[in-house]
């Protein structure tokens, strides 16, 4: 695939992401290629969505998955790190957290809406229903002395995720979020309760797809969805974890997730913006949230996206690329993070890859040999191109904006249709090459 744009910077990054990609892809899905060298399940189902644009990512990930699954406890709990490779005895306890042991339902259900083979959910579907059993038995337990009480009443509690030690977001800016040791210990109930939350309705979309709305699971299933997302919301109207807060990670995800009441999600909106003008319009997320901050600015304003994605202080993309060694980074400050032991090159944070083919160009699968064409387009950038080569074939998208127009230039491939949608114009479009201005 390929991608430029008219921000040098940006296609700076976009090569080190590529680069970080393949210098972390011998065999195993690794954070870094230099000192840990293990397969982090967390970074490796949220950068899923943008390895797949960049490469014919389904043979490596159908082969981490069946590492993932090897690993799986009778429990059903799911690894941190697939295949095992010499975790230090006080990380054990850190298997099955939330964001990480869910690459057991996200990176099959990715799997299948990007190549749409449900080859990949049927190999795997007794151990993704176990782990869906382990998420349901797992809300409204205790989490031992490091779980600080939730104030919420008996009825939502009993569905909120409170215990087993957890990463959380991990490695936001050092000024948003501090590292201390405690944070292993926590069951950090915000993240684990959405991240319940999602991965239980999408066990729910999977199970409707191979046909198991029967399964004995399926009902429990629906309320333990459908409880978490509650308890969510009232979580956020506590002390503890409240809406109006400048941590962007805690307003992306329950709006990236749908988790939130109308009135919720009305204020989460404003209220992120509030938190991007407070922060500089530089980038407050960790590894969890920021494959997903872009797509929900795009949501609220396009403008906002730019915004965050053009800026060049650190903490942000362009900040890397300006102070390039040629990879990502794993903290956003670079080898000062983490008291000098980040990595350099570590492609969690080039996550941001999706949302330049998703997003920017606006290319989305959408079914056998069809494609959703829905370009964001922003203040900032003048032209963008690039090209996906989909198991469908190849489909390429370029706009350059003329004299208050943009003009696009589209191809579709052999066998294929096109539904393009921008500013309320809307074409299909069938195999060939397309220009036209809207």
């Amino acid at each position: 695939s390929s991608f430029s744009c008219s921000e040098p910077l940006l296609n700076v990054f976009y090569e080190n992401v590529i680069r970080s990609l393949k210098s972390n892809s011998a065999d195993v899905p690794t954070d870094c290629p230099t000192r840990e060298r293990m397969g982090w399940t967390g970074d490796s189902q949220l950068f899923f969505p943008s390895a797949s644009y960049l490469t014919l990512y389904a043979p490596f990930a159908r082969k981490h998955l069946r590492d993932v699954f090897d690993r799986q406890w009778r429990s059903g709990r799911l690894p941190q790190i697939a295949p095992y490779n010499a975790e230090d005895w006080y990380m054990a306890t850190m298997n099955g957290s939330s964001g990480w042991a869910d690459v057991g339902i996200l990176m099959p259900y990715y799997f299948y809406k990007k190549y749409g083979d449900e080859r990949i959910l049927e190999e795997h579907w007794e151990g993704i229903r176990r782990y869906a059993l382990f998420l349901l038995k797992r809300q409204g337990k205790w989490g031992g002395v490091y779980a600080k009480p939730l104030h919420l009443k008996r009825k939502y509690a009993r569905y909120a995720v409170n215990r087993g030690q957890s990463y959380g977001e991990w490695a936001e800016p050092v000024d948003v979020k501090a590292f201390y040791w405690f944070d292993f210990a926590s069951p950090h109930p915000e993240v684990s309760t959405a991240y319940t939350a999602h991965c239980l309705s999408l066990y729910l979309e999977i199970a409707s797809i191979l046909g198991k709305e029967k399964d004995a699971l399926f009902k429990k299933a629906e309320k333990g969805a459908e409880g978490a997302k509650l308890a969510y919301q009232q979580l956020r109207k506590t002390k503890a974890y409240p809406l109006d807060t400048d941590r962007q990670a805690n307003l992306v995800r329950p709006l990236a997730f749908h988790l939130l009441e109308k009135e919720q999600e009305e204020y989460a909106r404003k209220r992120l913006i509030e938190a991007m003008e407070h922060y500089h319009w530089r980038i407050g997320t960790g590894f969890l949230s920021t494959p997903l901050i872009l797509g929900v600015l795009s949501d609220i304003d396009p403008d906002s996206a730019y915004r965050l994605l053009l800026n060049k202080e650190c903490p942000g993309w362009l900040f890397m690329a300006e102070h390039s060694t040629g990879t990502v980074w794993e903290s956003w400050e670079g080898q000062l993070g983490q008291k000098g032991t980040a990595s350099l090159n570590h492609y969690s944070k080039g996550a941001l890859v999706e949302w330049l083919y998703a997003g920017m160009l606006g290319i989305q699968v959408e079914g056998e040999n069809h494609f959703a064409l829905a370009p964001v387009i922003g203040k900032g950038v003048d032209w963008a191109q690039g090209a996906y080569s989909s198991i469908y074939g190849e489909i390429s998208l370029s706009w350059r904006k003329e004299g208050g127009k943009v003009a696009f230039r589209i191809k579709v491939p052999g066998n294929c249709s096109a539904t393009f949608s921008y500013k309320g114009a809307r074409r299909e479009l069938p195999p060939g090459e397309h220009d036209f201005l809207v």
